[in-house]
């Protein structure tokens, strides 16, 4: 697997664990992905949050979001 690969399906994995945990539908958690760059914020912490259980950094992204204004 390339690393492109490895780093979307990390991603991925993040991402459902998040939509799960706060219990988003769809539609209102594509309009927090793209509100606050949850993908581009996600590939660019890779080198870092990658060592760190899923759950985690489901967390930490969720503090991201509330940092830049928003709520989960």
């Amino acid at each position: 697997m390339s690393r492109q690969q490895t780093v979307a399906v990390w991603a991925n994995f993040v991402i459902t664990k998040l939509k799960k945990k706060h219990n988003l539908s769809h539609s209102a958690f594509l309009r927090v992905m793209r509100e606050y760059g949850l993908i581009p914020f996600l590939v660019s912490n890779y080198e870092l949050l990658h060592y760190y259980d899923i759950e985690y950094v489901a967390d930490d992204t969720a503090r991201y979001i509330s940092e830049q204004g928003g709520v989960m």
